[in-house]
């Protein structure tokens, strides 16, 4: 099965990751951005660094977003933190406020909605772990993951995600490394 990434995330190399014991090789997209110099936002969700995308600040989570949206894919940032185990928020923006004032946008694809919390049960009932940010197009779902090149790591709960995306069906090019500096 051939397996077509977003233009403009397209991988330009692998990293290994083990899964049950298997070394799979997991593409890999390198990218340089544009830091944010304008004014700082407030709330920045724990310091988060501010990426300048279009001429505003947009987190790495949705400057991913926003790359598969002008892929012609649709995509949520998943985020987990102050949600409950199976119960993330969906972000397509970010007010100026703090995870309170964020605006849920809920996925409204059925696949979608049959996929995700089939993924979340195989992994012990919770979307801990689960990548930053999904994409998906027509049957093609991709689940990214970003890292700041040298400052960030995968957490242990990410594999796990992976592992669980693989039980139910998912393969290793339906998850893409994203490493990204400035």
């Amino acid at each position: 099965m051939s397996f077509t990434y977003p233009s403009l995330l397209r991988p330009n190399t692998t990293e290994a990751l083990t899964s049950n014991g298997q070394v799979l090789a997991i593409s890999k997209v390198e990218l340089q951005l544009r830091r944010w110099e304008g004014t700082p936002l407030n709330n920045t969700f724990g310091n988060k660094p501010l990426i300048d995308f279009g001429g505003r600040p947009v987190f790495a989570e949705l400057c991913l977003y926003e790359l598969m949206r002008l892929s012609g894919w649709q995509a949520r940032w998943v985020e987990t933190y102050g949600a409950g185990a199976m119960t993330p928020n969906h972000f397509t923006q970010w007010a100026d406020a703090g995870l309170a004032g964020q605006q849920h946008e809920p996925i409204q694809d059925p696949a979608m909605l049959a996929l995700l919390p089939k993924i979340a049960q195989a992994n012990g009932n919770t979307y801990a772990g689960c990548w930053d940010v999904v994409g998906w197009q027509g049957d093609a779902v991709l689940f990214a993951e970003l890292k700041r090149h040298k400052k960030d790591r995968l957490r242990p709960t990410q594999p796990r995600w992976l592992e669980a995306g693989l039980q139910v069906g998912l393969q290793p090019a339906n998850f893409l490394l994203v490493e990204w500096d400035f």
